[in-house]
């Protein structure tokens, strides 16, 4: 009985030490960058991405709002259609006095500091699943928007006012009420800027450009972000720093005319914790050369990337049944990629399309008596038109690839999955649509069914083959990743903290 208790107890301590054991990294399993190509092992590696925001709550337990079920599924649809990147939210934030409109709940950070433990396992387990299917993620750190608090919150917080002055919504019956909330709402027009803006964008923009509350601001991202980046998940073991799932932190979604010492300061930071992790801005490119440039400069952001929305920027009509508005959009994303294919040459740098997307064709809807000023965007809508976008788009960056000129991959906006419109909210108000709360449900969906996801499918293969044609058979004997070891520190004499 003696001896039993003593092995008992041996095990115990074995398993014990086993679990604190530091968790080997091999610098070769991460997705690196070398002469400006992305690669993944000894192959180039182009990024067949999908934007699926909401995973942390997906994966989450049912009592916190999620569907492990339907997360599951999905990421096995995605798979099987050759998608081998993720973009996802790795922060939302709430108010912490009650609802605020348009927001993913329940929320990660709950106020400075606090965490929603069911959250942060929600996103182990998406790190965990996404593993398992050879699929990599981009950690998204932050938001402009306010659909996952982001910029507006941490504003709120520091000037501790909730009187938050947010954009119109599509929803007639919502508060804040109705607008035309494609071209007066969340985004902007194609070469806006903050300095010019008033409303929620310059709110927001206090984040970073309000010298009152950026000590502040900017200490509870930078916290943040290390806690984020040194959690050890749950289910793995592994901690975030050393996971070769995660391929990217990225600063932020769509940062709007970010300063750039910001933009150096924390992508230095982010790189002293996670040296073998690539970062990005998530820069949308909108605002023009000098801009671009710029903000993908530094030494600390690794490469670039680009937005791309038509219809927001008032360049797509989706009430338009024939050819000509969708011709006006594939000119106008003609001359956006070149142009960003043209100025990552130039700062010698890959650059991927990691957001754009086009509705169903809404003048189907209208024709059933919804009415041109709501946006009922109803599964039942075929895409024709976006399948032909797509098709163009997506046709026309992987011969960028193929040629060496920059683009190296896309992801389209967003995932939906087998969601739909008709589905009902979890307890939380939320569906996780592909669409964020603040939007149309529906709107930019891709549901499982959509014949456009052979089109992304197609791109997978097409890629594939050019690596292929490219690459020597086999590895090379000997042959290593020739990862970059700096690691970067953060700046002296910070403007922010």
């Amino acid at each position: 009985m003696i001896l039993s208790v003593c092995l008992l107890l041996l095990s115990l301590q074995q398993s014990i030490q086993a679990s604190q054991k530091p968790h080997q990294v091999n610098p070769d399993h991460f997705i690196y960058i070398e002469n400006a190509l992305f690669h993944r092992g000894c192959e180039p590696h182009y990024l067949v991405s999908m934007n699926y925001w909401g995973v942390m709550n997906l994966a989450a337990d049912d009592s916190a709002g999620g569907n492990l079920s339907r997360f599951k599924t999905e990421v096995k649809q995605l798979s099987a259609i050759g998608v081998n990147n993720v973009r996802i939210m790795a922060a939302s934030e709430a108010s912490g006095r009650g609802t605020q409109p348009f927001r993913m709940y329940p929320a990660l950070m709950e106020s400075p500091g606090k965490y929603n433990e069911q959250i942060f396992i929600g996103l182990d387990r998406a790190l965990v699943e996404f593993s398992k299917y050879n699929i990599s993620v981009v950690m998204t750190l932050n938001n402009f928007w306010h659909w996952s608090g982001g910029y507006s919150q941490y504003v709120s917080w520091a000037t501790n006012n909730s009187d938050i002055p947010y954009p119109p919504s599509w929803d007639p019956e919502a508060n804040p009420p109705y607008g035309d909330y494609t071209t007066n709402g969340s985004w902007g027009n194609y070469n806006a800027s903050t300095q010019a803006w008033t409303g929620f964008t310059g709110y927001a923009g206090r984040f970073y450009n309000d010298t009152s509350i950026t000590h502040l601001t900017q200490g509870w991202f930078k916290d943040h972000i290390k806690t984020v980046i040194n959690r050890v998940n749950t289910i793995s073991g592994v901690a975030y720093k050393d996971d070769p799932t995660i391929m990217t932190w990225e600063l932020s979604n769509e940062p709007q005319d970010p300063p750039l010492s910001w933009i150096t300061e924390t992508s230095e930071y982010i790189k002293s914790l996670a040296p073998n992790h690539l970062v990005t801005v998530g820069f949308e490119g909108k605002t023009g050369e000098w801009w671009f440039k710029r903000v993908h400069s530094p030494e600390s952001i690794d490469y670039a990337c680009g937005h791309l929305w038509v219809q927001n920027w008032g360049h797509y009509d989706p009430l338009d049944s024939t050819d000509k508005s969708l011709i006006q959009a594939e000119e106008f994303a003609t001359g956006f990629l070149k142009n960003l294919s043209a100025w990552s040459l130039d700062i010698h740098k890959p650059v991927v399309l990691e957001e754009f997307g086009m509705a169903r064709d809404e003048w189907q809807n209208v024709a059933k008596g919804a009415p041109k000023s709501f946006y009922l965007y109803d599964a039942s809508a075929t895409t024709t038109h976006k399948d032909r976008y797509f098709q163009f788009l997506l046709s026309s960056v992987v011969e960028y690839f193929k040629n060496g000129k920059a683009w190296q991959g896309t992801g389209p906006w967003a995932y939906g999955g087998i969601w739909r419109p008709t589905d009902k909210k979890n307890a939380f108000g939320q569906a996780w649509a592909g669409d964020p709360p603040h939007e149309a449900p529906g709107w930019y969906d891709l549901y499982d069914t959509d014949p456009t996801l052979k089109i992304v499918a197609a791109q997978a293969h097409n890629a594939s083959e050019i690596i292929k044609a490219t690459s020597p058979p086999g590895n090379p004997s000997g042959c290593r990743s020739p990862r970059s070891k700096k690691v970067f520190t953060n700046s002296a004499g910070s403007s922010y903290l």
